[in-house]
């Protein structure tokens, strides 16, 4: 992973490579979903930037993380009954929930690689696989 300045400037700079216009709030959600390295709900990001900067109003950070999923430099996943969480799309990965112990792993996109293609070519259907967990019991858990 890159360093946080590097990462942002890098996330900064793929916004404007694209033609977008690098606003003070999406570079506030860039900025704390960075800092944070973790997966963030919507509410936990407005109460970052708004402590960061209080003139962004809660609604505009809302919009903008719709935005910035849309364009690709943000992706938000369900990973249980809670709300969605955001990560940064520049380094994608699958969660793994534990539905007994509520432990999340992060695991690469790769591991349901052949899946994907066997959905593509079978039924014609592209996958999303990291927008939701997979569920199940960690191994812990399962041999208890």
């Amino acid at each position: 992973m890159n360093a946080p300045v590097e990462r942002v400037d890098a996330l900064c700079q793929l916004l404007r490579e694209r033609g977008e216009r690098l606003t003070r709030a999406r570079r506030a959600v860039i900025d704390a979903l960075v800092a944070s390295g973790d997966h963030l709900t919507a509410e936990q990001i407005s109460t970052c930037v708004q402590e960061a900067h209080p003139e962004v109003h809660r609604a505009t950070i809302y919009r903008t993380l719709d935005t910035l999923t849309e364009l690709g430099v943000t992706e938000h996943s369900h990973l249980g009954h809670g709300p969605a969480v955001y990560h940064l799309a520049d380094e994608l990965h699958q969660h793994m929930v534990c539905e007994a112990c509520g432990d999340v792993t992060e695991v690469p996109t790769s591991l349901l690689r052949n899946l994907g293609k066997r959905l593509r070519n079978d039924y014609g259907f592209v996958m999303r696989p990291t927008h939701f967990a997979i569920v199940g019991q960690c191994r812990e858990c399962a041999t208890d």
